[in-house]
């Protein structure tokens, strides 16, 4: 069975609404940026301080390199998953692809009542600032790599888990 690959921006429940997907279908969930944490042994944000964002979108390449061919996950992959193309290409050959898309005021509010920390936000005043010119960035590669949208504004997770699972059934039939 093919997998579901859960993509949007930072602070959209990509990781909250793959978890509570994996136990509905009872398939393993793997998060993206977990698997380069535990492959490098520290955190995303130090990843970026000491590497930089290029070495950090390689590691996201060779993490994706290593799940596209596995059947039955249900990945949360980062925001910025599609950036490169072939990151998309290779998850595609074996997924669902599921944008979870949400305002930027959303978003924003969901980063702010978040432990997690994002590098790219800064996660500082201009938070809402720098949300908007990423999404603005990203917004024509999102769209172009998803199979369908789930809008998550309003939603509980049951509705949003719901909302897949009815999409799914439909691609699959």
């Amino acid at each position: 069975m093919k997998n579901i690959v859960l993509i949007g921006m930072s602070g959209v429940g990509k990781t909250t609404i793959g978890k509570a997907l994996s136990i509905v279908l009872n398939r393993r969930f793997v998060d993206t940026d977990n698997l380069i944490e535990n492959k490098k042994g520290i955190k995303i944000e130090e990843i970026f301080k000491i590497y930089g964002e290029d070495y950090f979108r390689k590691l996201e390449c060779q993490i994706i390199n290593e799940l596209y061919k596995e059947e039955n996950l249900i990945i949360s992959t980062g925001g910025g998953i599609v950036l490169n193309s072939n990151n998309i290409t290779m998850l595609k050959e074996n997924g669902i692809m599921i944008l979870l898309e949400s305002s930027i005021d959303n978003l924003v509010n969901n980063i702010k009542n978040s432990t997690a920390r994002r590098p790219l936000l800064n996660n500082g005043e201009e938070i809402y600032n720098n949300m908007k010119i990423m999404y603005n960035h990203r917004k024509r590669l999102y769209l172009s790599s998803a199979d369908f949208i789930i809008f998550v504004d309003g939603k509980s997770i049951d509705e949003i888990v719901y909302e897949i699972l009815r999409r799914c059934v439909k691609i699959n039939s």
